[in-house]
This record gives structure tokens, C-alpha cells and sequence, in this order.
């Protein structure tokens, strides 16, 4: 698994990333969404469903054209 550090540094590349937000943090969501969107690049989040809506609409609040969010109902094999 890639540290929020290394997500960062590949955000601030450019590239297009997916992430999990079942194992990453809201506040280290907002972070890597914030090089995303310094990049105008792409961010998926899957799991996001595992996240409170308050915790979505904070992390919209970076760079919501930019989030893509997988609202699949998280379970044990997700």
C-alpha cells in the first residue's frame, strides 16, 4: 500500500489516481485531492460510501470537479 506521502508525489505528477477511502483518512483524502486538483487532474475514491456524507462534502469542498466518487455499498470483500 502507497503512503499518503508517495499519493501526494504521484498526484503532483498529474497522474489520474483511485484510491480507497475505506483505508485512507478524510483528512489524508483532502490532501491528496488538493495536489490533484493543483494538477487539474482526476481522482476516483472508491468506497466512498464507507464515509459519512459530511466527510464527501468536505472533501468536495478542495476540488469537487475533480472527484469522482464510488458510491457502491461498501461490504466485507470490498
Amino acid at each position: 500500500m502507497k503512503t499518503k506521502a508517495d499519493l501526494i508525489m504521484l498526484a503532483g505528477t498529474g497522474a489520474n489516481l483511485v484510491i480507497d477511502a475505506k483505508t485512507k483518512s478524510t483528512a489524508d483524502i483532502i490532501m491528496i485531492v488538493g495536489s490533484i486538483g493543483l494538477k487539474d487532474s482526476h481522482i476516483t475514491i472508491r468506497n466512498a460510501y464507507c464515509k459519512t456524507t459530511a466527510d464527501l462534502l468536505q472533501i468536495a469542498t478542495v476540488y469537487s470537479k475533480n472527484i469522482t466518487y464510488d458510491l457502491t455499498k461498501c461490504n466485507e470483500e470490498n
